[in-house]
């Protein structure tokens, strides 16, 4: 660990290229998160609120060109090499999309795709992983977590019945699904939430909740 700011932002820019022209949706952005503290970035729609933490984790769409420097803990995250990149995610740097009807799969259970990242990550043994699932199901306040477990995330944003067969979850609980994948390893450094309130993309270390 080093000494100073957990995240370390500076100058930081994001180019989109297509068809030869080129639009820059950040520019120059520099900002830092002191360890232990919340960090909020605050914006009109379109500003760079998401595209600026996606690049910091280089989960930018096709096109799209980051430049500056994105420093975690001392190590830039935007030249760190690809395995590095895959050990920092999810163990360092976790993160809760916007919308999580694009983290989560309908096809698969709930169970299953929030202990593939726990096998990820090193988890071993079906039945320590099982327990995992249902302790950050019910850390997020999902009711009945040991019944939710076969729940699929519907592809129609309309509530269903958790009786249903096979049961999926409701609207109000895939946000919360989404979560656990992003809370899977505590402490977690740091815990990027896109539109936690729909107003902006708030960064959250988890020694101090907002």
């Amino acid at each position: 660990m080093t000494i100073g700011p957990l995240l370390n932002i500076r100058d930081l820019s994001v180019t989109f290229r297509q068809g030869g022209h080129e639009t820059k949706a950040v520019d120059r952005v520099s900002f830092s998160l002191e360890r232990g503290k919340t960090l909020a970035l605050v914006g009109e729609s379109g500003s760079g609120k998401s595209i600026s933490a996606l690049s910091i984790v280089r989960l930018l769409p096709p096109g799209a060109i980051a430049s500056g420097e994105a420093l975690f803990d001392g190590e830039n995250m935007l030249t760190v090499d690809d395995n590095r990149l895959r050990a920092i995610r999810g163990a360092g740097i976790t993160m809760v999309f916007q919308e999580p009807m694009t983290s989560l799969n309908p096809l698969h259970m709930i169970e299953r795709q929030i202990a593939e990242i726990l096998e990820l990550h090193g988890m071993r043994g079906e039945d320590a992983v099982r327990n995992r699932v249902i302790e950050l199901l019910g850390e997020v306040g999902i009711p009945d977590p040991q019944e939710r477990l076969s729940a699929r995330s519907p592809t129609n944003p309309i509530c269903l019945s958790p009786t249903s067969r096979p049961p999926r979850s409701t609207s109000p609980f895939r946000r919360r699904f989404s979560r656990c994948s992003s809370g899977y390893k505590k402490p977690t450094a740091w815990r990027c939430c896109s539109s936690p309130t729909t107003l902006g993309s708030c960064a959250v270390s988890p020694t101090r909740s907002a």
